[in-house]
């Protein structure tokens, strides 16, 4: 608790406006109490972590993984009845997190778990919650007497009404609350997109998937959906911003700030990266690109060269331009009527001026290279 409420001055300072508890706040996978080496004094040190939250002007949202239970947790010991059975009556196992699913058809599970959000959301009065694992993409057939199934496959059906459930009562209690789905590094399920009003790139490995999955998910969303690039330290270098703020999508970072607790694997705040961090988050905040409209339909990232994302917002394009290297014209799409005058805004360079007729620009830049056409 120390170490996030030490970082939280810096956050601030920084320009951000979340800060998540991530995994590791729980008693178990499960039971989801407050892990009493982390909260000794249990509700009251939470509620005092959130108040340092408040009071720096951020909104806290808490990590969460529903519809699974660890050996050993008490939801286990207490209501077996709510398992997901195979047709041999054994439980199914959950891969990589050591758990075992529950069923999303049971009636008992749905309550449970609502009841958990009502807790995290209006009780504990979080802003949001990050949910989180690949079990929640798809169940098997469940095959517990317990539950009466007509059939086998109803827990498959049902797992988009448990999601939902999920989001309706976060949101019945706030309704501006954000539910942020995170499949863990899987594709997303079509059906689970009603249950979310943010979607990560999901543990990404390189800027590549951050950019590719924006574009998916908006096309498949909505051309305004809430994508968040996921931590930018999962980019190439730890430091590709450019891949999240020139796709329109909303910038994380898991910076540690003034020690790192881990320094095998440093994500420390030094002076270098603070200087790009603030720099970086100070354009996000002043253009906002997750609110406007992602044009994917003007360049095919498959075949155009170089790589081209648009975000058109308040009468403004903005284009983004990603390769090792490049050097050679571009060509701005999307263009309407009149002259517009181009910025490098992340240079904070004049580009020149083109048009519909005249749309094009010679560049040359490694990387990445950001560009907002401004009408005359």
């Amino acid at each position: 608790m120390r170490l996030i409420e030490d970082t939280l001055p810096k956050v601030q300072e920084l320009g951000l406006r979340w800060a998540v508890i991530d995994d590791g706040w729980q008693s178990n996978v499960g039971d989801w109490k407050l892990s009493q080496s982390k909260f000794p004094r249990g509700d009251a040190d939470l509620k005092q972590l959130l108040h340092s939250i408040r009071s720096k002007a951020l909104k806290p949202r808490l990590w969460f993984a529903p519809l699974a239970a660890a050996p050993g947790s008490d939801l286990l010991h207490d209501h077996t009845d709510m398992l997901l059975l195979d047709k041999d009556g054994a439980a199914q196992n959950i891969s990589w997190w050591n758990s075992f699913y529950l069923c999303p058809a049971y009636e008992q599970t749905v309550t449970y778990t609502q009841a958990l959000v009502r807790k995290f959301m209006g009780e504990w009065e979080f802003a949001g919650l990050k949910i989180d694992g690949q079990h929640l993409n798809g169940v098997a057939p469940c095959f517990n007497p317990a539950h009466r199934h007509a059939r086998p496959e109803v827990s498959v059906e049902k797992l988009q009404d448990f999601l939902h459930a999920i989001y309706q009562a976060a949101t019945e209690i706030n309704p501006e609350a954000v539910v942020e789905w995170c499949p863990c590094g899987t594709s997303y399920s079509f059906y689970n997109f009603a249950s979310m009003n943010q979607a990560p790139a999901s543990d990404p490995e390189s800027s590549w998937q951050v950019r590719h999955k924006g574009k998916t998910l908006k096309a498949l969303m909505g051309p305004s959906a809430a994508f968040a690039g996921d931590h930018v330290e999962l980019s190439d270098g730890g430091d590709d911003f450019a891949s999240t703020v020139g796709i329109g999508a909303i910038v994380s970072t898991k910076f540690t700030w003034p020690v790192d607790p881990k320094p095998k694997d440093s994500f420390l705040l030094t002076p270098q990266r603070e200087a790009l961090w603030r720099r970086w988050i100070a354009l996000y905040n002043e253009r906002l690109l997750p609110q406007g409209i992602y044009r994917g339909e003007l360049y095919d990232i498959g075949f155009d060269k170089p790589e081209t994302h648009v975000v058109e917002k308040s009468g403004r394009l903005y284009y983004a331009f990603y390769a090792r290297r490049w050097s050679g014209p571009v060509a701005l799409r999307g263009l309407t009527a009149g002259r517009y005058r181009v910025r490098d805004y992340f240079n904070d360079r004049e580009l020149g001026h083109v048009s519909q007729a005249q749309p094009h620009l010679s560049l040359a830049f490694e990387r990445f290279q950001v560009l907002e056409a401004i009408p005359l």
